[in-house]
């Protein structure tokens, strides 16, 4: 039996379900007890010993768990002619997928942590998989469309593709949004007080970092498709939460493939029609891009947390108010951090080992020239000072009755009125 403990995660238990399924049992410093994974392989995955495969990671909705794509949504059958590992992970029955705030002791439950930082690495190393954006893709349903999306935002660099069945997208829908926190009041807290950390994982919110993603959205609009049977009020919901976001994509200018396929209700039948419907689309994206990099020139990534990544860049900010931040690359040696306080840029492999640079910054305080040493793997650290902070934390009712006025640009994420401003810093690296 095969443990990883020095990596968070250890396998505990392996059971042979069918010729294609296991289930996997783990626990990981990142979760409270123990937790299950369904793995579907492909046809001739022992026969074929060289062959390396594209991975889709299918996610659960509320009250469901690990076996309840393969128990109810038939996904055993559906995924039987693709070519690629299907990953089932377990998310808790009502727990979305985040780390958990904790009232501001953060800690466990940490669903993100475990499913990007533990199983993803898990995977890759225990099964031939193609371990790039191009050959992984992610989908889900109700609160694991949410988890879907959300990942695929949060980590554009880890998923090229992703498919949302009557997704969870868009938490300014008051329905949803009071439904989580009567569940879990602490998970991100209170939204009167604490909304930046909802729409730090919130899927419109993070539309833009999903510009060069392959998007997929399912919705049916909860009526029903024949007499005398209900109206169904959460795909309702549901619907709006979808149609908010398909137009903040459609507003950022990015593609997608909508599919508002009219009556259907919230259940099994119209998930397994959605996962049938996008299984020749999948195919054919993995087809296309699975054996290629697929790492964009330029792209804005927009982030909450005070140190974030993709495409190997690394962001370390220093603030005093939880807010937003952006990182927006232009071309491969010129970018922009779009926030406030100071923040250190780590680039990725993109210079000479040792090489010496020059590294140029427009700012608040106009134009200066630095010089920068790329380090063993021809990375540069570029430290940036982007201006004042705000006094409140962003979306706060203090923010939102203190105007600290505009900012000086239009800044890549939502904002609301005046309650906070952002600065924002220019670089462009040369050889000298």
């Amino acid at each position: 039996m095969a443990t990883h403990t020095e990596t968070g995660i250890a396998l505990v238990n392996q059971e042979q379900l069918s010729a294609r399924l296991t289930e996997l049992t783990f626990t990981s410093s990142a979760l409270d007890g123990p937790t299950k994974v369904r793995v579907l392989l492909p046809r001739g995955y022992d026969a074929e010993k060289r062959r390396r495969y594209p991975v889709l990671y299918l996610y659960h909705g509320g009250g469901q768990s690990a076996s309840s794509w393969t128990q109810d949504g038939a996904a055993e059958e559906i995924t039987a002619d693709l070519p690629a590992i299907v990953v089932m992970p377990d998310a808790g029955s009502t727990e979305w997928y985040a780390d958990w705030w904790n009232n501001g002791d953060h800690g466990r439950p940490m669903w993100e942590t475990f499913h990007i930082n533990r199983l993803l690495p898990w995977v890759d190393e225990h099964y031939r998989t193609i371990p790039e954006r191009g050959a992984r893709a992610a989908a889900g349903l109700s609160m694991g469309g949410f988890g879907a999306v959300s990942y695929a935002a949060r980590h554009p660099d880890f998923f090229g593709a992703v498919g949302s069945f009557s997704g969870d997208v868009d938490h300014q829908n008051v329905e949803m949004r009071t439904i989580i926190e009567q569940l879990h009041p602490s998970l991100w807290g209170p939204w009167a007080t604490q909304e930046v950390r909802w729409r730090g994982d919130n899927p419109w919110d993070l539309a833009a970092n999903l510009a060069h993603t392959d998007v997929s959205l399912y919705t049916g609009n909860g009526r029903p498709r024949k007499d005398g049977e209900a109206v169904d009020r959460t795909e309702q919901r549901i619907r709006q939460e979808n149609v908010s976001f398909h137009e903040r994509l459609l507003d950022l200018g990015i593609r997608h493939r909508w599919h508002d396929y009219g009556p259907g209700s919230h259940t099994w039948p119209y998930w397994q029609a959605d996962l049938r419907a996008w299984m020749p689309h999948l195919e054919a994206y993995f087809a296309r891009h699975a054996q290629h990099r697929a790492t964009p020139r330029s792209f804005t990534f927009s982030s909450t947390r005070p140190r974030y990544g993709t495409y190997g860049w690394t962001v370390r900010m220093r603030r005093d108010v939880t807010e937003f931040s952006a990182l927006q690359v232009t071309r491969q040696r010129r970018f922009t951090v779009v926030g406030n306080g100071s923040a250190t840029v780590v680039t990725p492999s993109l210079a000479r080992p040792g090489g010496r640079y020059h590294v140029t910054v427009r700012d608040r305080e106009g134009l200066s020239v630095r010089s920068a040493t790329a380090d063993g793997q021809g990375r540069l650290t570029i430290p940036l000072v982007l201006g004042p902070g705000n006094p409140h934390q962003q979306y706060s009712p203090q923010a939102d009755t203190s105007s600290t006025g505009p900012s000086p640009d239009d800044v890549p994420f939502h904002t609301r009125g005046n309650d906070s401003r952002f600065h924002r810093a220019e670089v462009t690296i040369r050889q000298r």
